[in-house]
């Protein structure tokens, strides 16, 4: 029997907005871990708080991915001292939700703060070692100023510098070094680029100089323009309240909580097209069953990841599309299916793919697999889904 084939469209559904409720967790200072030692929270945001301890003004959480941490962390955050509330005690929160059934390593890095003197110090030293790098990276010669590297690694080189001398030091805004700007970039490919017979042009001469002391002046001005420029960068972080690391704790290892594992079971009802044009065509319809892994899992990805899957599963009846087409599957004796799904609403799954057909011939059976009966249709279908919680390795 001929069955019309007809397309449904379906209408996504929006989830309404949830608000997200974070946990706490004590970090216990002294002993080093968090909630006297229970698993921290998975699949959530939370919140970690702690005692303050004298003299500290700023608490740094790194979280990694492992105990490797010279990586760069999976996620930081920072807690800085109010001039009003409690000062004894921080609050950081984790916006990272954190995968159950893993282990993760948390550093704590206590800063407090640095005296405006040795503030100042530190500037000092920067700008030190930055204008010994820019004196020993150029040489003047008889028309231009030859730059030993190009200005991109010497700028590169420059923010090693800084990042270096500032390895132990945060800003009150708990922000890094971001690096020198293009506008040094451009003084150095101008200077790269400078003509030093155009000196007589560019600056005053004065008594008595000759023209290779009036190109020598003319090189050393724009050499110290570039200092210049260089240290008034480097103040622009240095300058705001600057805090140094005082202690650091280390939780390598930490455990989450032990989380459920699901396996997605879908059933439905689906249809195949055979063969035929729109006014004209062979399908046939039958239920199926099947298992989904989806492609995102909340919250680790966004709505539309989460409800997406691909579906793999057996039709329950053979195909008959004519009275001489009759159509089972391989292995199984029925027909196959693989495809994309979506769940446009809580328990329904939209699925559209491909189902492996084979003509069935009377008598077949599992050793009747014949490559050269085989051939492809697409299907529709709706299912329904549902999650079976599973307790392995618990």
């Amino acid at each position: 029997m001929k069955l019309k084939f007809y397309l449904l469209a379906v209408f996504l559904i929006s989830s309404l907005p949830v608000v997200a409720q974070y946990k706490t967790v004590m970090f216990n200072y002294e002993r080093a871990y968090f909630n006297d030692g229970q698993p921290l929270p998975a699949e959530s945001k939370f919140i970690i708080t702690g005692d303050v301890p004298p003299r500290i003004g700023m608490v740094v959480v790194k979280v990694y991915a492992s105990a490797d941490t010279d990586e760069k962390p999976l996620y930081q955050n920072g807690w800085t001292e109010q001039l009003s509330g409690r000062r004894n005690i921080f609050t950081v929160p984790v916006n990272q939700p954190l995968r159950g059934n893993e282990e993760y390593t948390f550093v704590l890095n206590y800063y407090s703060k640095v005296p405006t003197r040795q503030q100042q110090q530190l500037l000092q030293q920067l700008d030190a070692a930055l204008w010994a790098y820019i004196d020993q990276s150029y040489q003047v010669n008889r028309s231009s100023i030859e730059l030993r590297k190009h200005p991109r690694i010497m700028r590169s080189d420059m923010n090693a510098i800084v990042n270096q001398g500032l390895l132990l030091y945060r800003n009150q805004l708990n922000t890094d070094f971001s690096g020198f700007s293009d506008i040094i970039l451009e003084k150095l490919d101008q200077i790269e680029d400078l003509r030093l017979s155009k000196a007589r042009f560019n600056v005053f001469s004065r008594e008595k100089e000759d023209a290779k002391t009036l190109r020598l002046r003319y090189a050393q001005e724009q050499l110290e323009a570039l200092k210049t420029m260089v240290s008034q960068e480097v103040a622009q972080y240095v300058g705001r309240q600057l805090y140094v690391l005082t202690d650091t704790k280390k939780m390598a290892d930490y455990a989450t909580e032990k989380t459920k594992n699901v396996i997605a079971i879908n059933a439905g009802y689906g249809g195949v097209y055979y063969s035929g044009d729109v006014d004209n065509f062979s399908s046939d319809t039958a239920p199926y069953v099947g298992i989904s892994i989806p492609f995102g899992k909340a919250p680790f990805s966004s709505a539309f990841w989460e409800r997406t899957s691909i579906s793999t599963g057996v039709f329950l009846q053979n195909f008959k599309f004519g009275e001489n087409a009759v159509a089972t599957g391989p292995l199984v004796q029925r027909p196959i299916f693989l495809a994309l799904g979506y769940r446009a609403l809580p328990f329904i799954r939209v699925n559209a793919g491909a189902t492996l057909l084979q003509n069935d011939q009377g008598g077949n059976s599992i050793s009747d697999l014949n490559f050269d009966r085989m051939y492809v249709r697409p299907f529709v279908g709706l299912s329904i889904e549902v999650n079976l919680w599973l307790n392995l390795n618990r």
